[in-house]
């Protein structure tokens, strides 16, 4: 009787992933990149933002508007039907050479005991989507796109979805948080802001007992996908 009582006041169980670092062992939007643009494409590209990307990492400027920086210069007038194609063959590709064994495990383990998968990312919801519905996560939170007559601007549609807009964006999925029983994994110190809030926070989970030889692990495979 007692257990019977316990599971019907249980609270759902939701299992929210960010995704690059943590997901992945790296970045994945540069390797997107690098598939829309093709090798020279691409390199030509990153010496016109290479100023832009140096304030970046600087402090000058700030995640989201780099983004859109990129946005610009790497997707700037193309149509969403050809990058849902670069999408496609991107997340069959290069993203899944990028994908972490651990962190599946880690999936494979909340979804075998029901809970409810969600993908909370600041890498575009254009591609996390295809990937997402192939690995079993109901829905992708991710940033958007701006499309106009069916072509990028280089802006974002809404707000770059990074540090509490992570947040704000899980609330208004889920509404009041404190109804659910949360898990969630990040690898950044933006993660932390979510992952304070949290019944079950993972940071920096699926790294292994060698840190220095996961990131040079990742970093390997970064630079192929880049090539």
């Amino acid at each position: 009787m007692m257990r019977a009582m316990e599971s019907e006041n249980a609270k759902p169980v939701v299992a929210v992933f960010d995704f690059d670092g943590t997901v992945t062992y790296v970045d994945s939007f540069l390797p997107f990149l690098r598939e829309v643009c093709g090798r020279v494409g691409f390199w030509l590209r990153m010496l016109w933002v290479g100023p832009a990307l140096g304030m970046h990492l600087a402090g000058l400027i700030g995640n989201s508007k780099a983004k859109e920086i990129f946005l610009r210069v790497f997707l700037g007038g193309r149509s969403g039907d050809s990058l849902r194609a670069s999408a496609s063959g991107f997340v069959v590709g290069r993203l899944a050479s990028l994908v972490n064994p651990g962190a599946m495990e880690r999936v494979e383990w909340h979804r075998a005991r029901g809970h409810r998968l969600l993908l909370l990312s600041a890498s575009p919801e254009l591609y996390l989507e295809l990937w997402a519905a192939a690995n079993g996560f109901e829905k992708v939170l991710g940033t958007r796109l701006e499309l106009r007559e069916g072509r990028v601007t280089g802006r974002l549609a809404g707000l770059n979805c990074h540090g509490s807009e992570k947040v704000d964006r899980l609330r208004a999925e889920l509404g009041d948080l404190s109804g659910y029983e949360i898990h969630s994994y990040g690898d950044s110190r933006s993660d932390r802001i979510l992952l304070d809030q949290v019944d079950h926070p993972g940071y920096r989970s699926f790294e292994g007992p060698s840190r220095l030889r996961y990131r040079l692990r990742g970093w390997g495979r970064f630079l192929r996908a880049l090539w």
